[in-house]
């Protein structure tokens, strides 16, 4: 089966497992942001993971975050050369990063992924998984940014680096 097929298939089981659809979110702590999921009805339903569309309403700042890989404060990766590994590691640090800039999961707005084409199917759908059961208590996913396949990231050993938006 060609890669695209596959990861859509499990982007598609994904979905149809854990899809708690929602439609319109306020930001949940008073603040006056307003996330407004919109689906493709031409596309599979991905929603677990992310929405094909995000309006958004009434933001008051917007945060841009560069591609962060699993690497420590000195650079060196962490997991080299192991994808699903180096995505749990970004994610268990992650909300801390967030927090310490004012931010939680559920401001979230939109993913860039980047992995390198020595990521395998089967550690593919790993990491959609590790997504999806991250995202899991935010009402409204965020928007998915472009799916890359690269030959190598900047660091030797890196396999998966992400983009991350946030907004409220």
């Amino acid at each position: 089966m060609q890669r695209p097929v596959l990861v859509s298939t499990i982007l598609l089981a994904l979905s149809a497992f854990l899809s708690m659809p929602q439609i319109v979110s306020g930001g949940g702590d008073g603040g006056s942001l307003k996330k407004i999921a919109v689906p493709n009805p031409n596309a599979p339903d991905f929603s677990a993971v992310f929405n094909w569309g995000l309006k958004l309403k009434n933001i008051k700042e917007l945060f841009l975050i560069a591609g962060h890989g699993a690497h420590d404060s000195t650079g060196e990766i962490m997991f080299p050369d192991d994808a699903v590994a180096q995505t749990a590691y970004i994610l268990d640090n992650f909300d801390v990063y967030l927090e310490d800039n004012g931010y939680k999961r559920k401001d979230i707005i939109r993913i860039e992924f980047t992995l390198t084409n020595d990521v395998s199917d089967a550690d593919f759908g790993q990491i959609l998984g590790l997504f999806a059961e991250y995202f899991a208590p935010v009402n409204i996913k965020p928007a998915a940014g472009t799916l890359r396949f690269v030959d190598a990231l900047a660091i030797p050993g890196m396999q998966v680096e992400y983009e991350i938006w946030c907004a409220k």
